[in-house]
C-alpha cells in the first residue's frame, strides 16, 4: 500500500544541489589558448580557450570532447612569452557541454614558476577580497603543537 501512495505522490522540484569548491588554489579569471595534445606522445589534437586559471588546474572551453577521467597534456599560451608553458599531464574531473575541469597532475618547477609568474601579474584585489587566505605559517616556536596563522 505504501508503494501505491507513493507512486500517486506528485514529485516537487528540488533546487539543484551546490557544489562543493575543492579547489586547492584561487584562481583568476583569463582568456589564453590551450593546445591540447595526447598523453606522452605530443601529438596536437585539438585546440581551446583557458577561461580561468590557477597553479593546480584551470577551465577551459574547447570544441574537443574530453571525457571526464581522460588524461592529455596542455600547452597554455602565455602572452608575454613566446614558449607555452608546457603541462605534462591534467586529467578531466568535470565536464559540462563544451567546458572542462582540468586539474593538473604533473608539471616541472620550471614551469610551474612561469604559471605562478602569469597568475599573479594577472590578480587583482577584487579577486582576492573574498577568497581564503594566500599563505599560512606555522609556528613552531613552542613546544606545543604547531598553531595555524593566516596571514591577514
Amino acid at each position: 500500500m505504501t508503494e501505491r501512495r507513493q507512486a500517486n505522490k506528485r514529485l516537487i522540484p528540488q533546487p539543484p544541489v551546490q557544489a562543493t569548491d575543492r579547489r586547492e588554489a584561487q584562481r583568476t579569471p583569463v582568456q589564453i589558448k590551450v593546445r591540447i595534445a595526447t598523453i606522452n606522445s605530443f601529438q596536437h589534437i585539438g585546440d581551446g580557450a583557458v577561461l580561468d586559471l590557477s597553479e593546480s588546474g584551470c577551465k577551459i572551453c574547447s570544441a574537443l570532447v574530453l571525457p571526464m577521467g581522460s588524461f592529455w597534456d596542455l600547452y597554455l599560451t602565455i602572452p608575454e612569452t613566446s614558449d607555452p608553458v608546457l603541462i605534462l599531464k591534467v586529467r578531466v574531473v568535470w565536464a559540462v557541454e563544451n567546458e572542462y575541469g582540468i586539474e593538473f597532475l604533473l608539471i616541472t618547477a620550471r614551469e610551474r614558476t612561469r604559471l605562478r609568474h602569469f597568475i599573479w601579474k594577472r590578480m587583482n584585489r577584487s579577486v582576492l577580497r573574498d577568497a581564503p587566505p594566500l599563505f599560512t605559517l606555522v609556528d613552531h616556536s613552542s613546544s606545543r603543537r604547531s598553531r595555524l596563522k593566516s596571514l591577514p
